[in-house]
């Protein structure tokens, strides 16, 4: 019996799995999935805020910034730009990924559109559709936070598009 139903739960996870893979990835002959991240611009700058990488990704941003004190902010924006024939849809919210475990508690980040509107799951980027991503990175130190220099905050801003068929 047990046996079965492993049989039937693989066969279920290899049916979704083939359904994803066609709606999100598979590109049908004579369409084209081009999504890019292009003109990364950093501005206001606040405080001591030092950059060892900022660099655009094949899916987002991905910084490694050193803040001395509370209040240290930092401002990005860059363009994703959908250069294919098929409309794109985020598929989740922003991921976040960070990669310290104890600092990030202290890092408070926005991405919204130029617009002021948030960037969030179900968002469209149609063909030929440019629009303009703002991020705020700013370091807030709370009370329980030991008195340190500085400290480096290393981290991925992941914007996962897939086709919209």
């Amino acid at each position: 019996m047990k046996k079965i139903v492993f049989l039937v739960i693989g066969v279920i996870l290899i049916i979704i799995g083939i359904i994803f893979a066609y709606k999100y990835i598979y590109v049908p002959n004579g369409q084209e999935f081009d999504i890019k991240y292009t003109n990364l611009l950093r501005s206001n700058v606040k405080g001591s805020v030092e950059e060892s990488k900022v660099e655009l990704t094949k899916h987002g941003l991905a910084t490694r910034t050193t803040f001395t004190k509370s209040g240290d902010a930092v401002d990005y924006s860059f363009d994703v730009i959908n250069d294919g024939t098929i409309n794109a849809k985020l598929f989740t919210n922003p991921i976040k990924l960070k990669k310290d475990m104890y600092f990030k508690k202290h890092i408070i980040y926005t991405i919204k559109y130029s617009d002021g509107n948030d960037v969030k799951k179900g968002d469209e980027l149609k063909t030929g559709e440019t629009k303009t991503i703002k991020v705020h990175i700013e370091y807030k130190q709370s009370s329980d936070f030991a008195t340190m220099d500085s400290q480096f905050y290393e981290s991925e801003i992941y914007l996962p598009f897939f086709q919209n068929r």
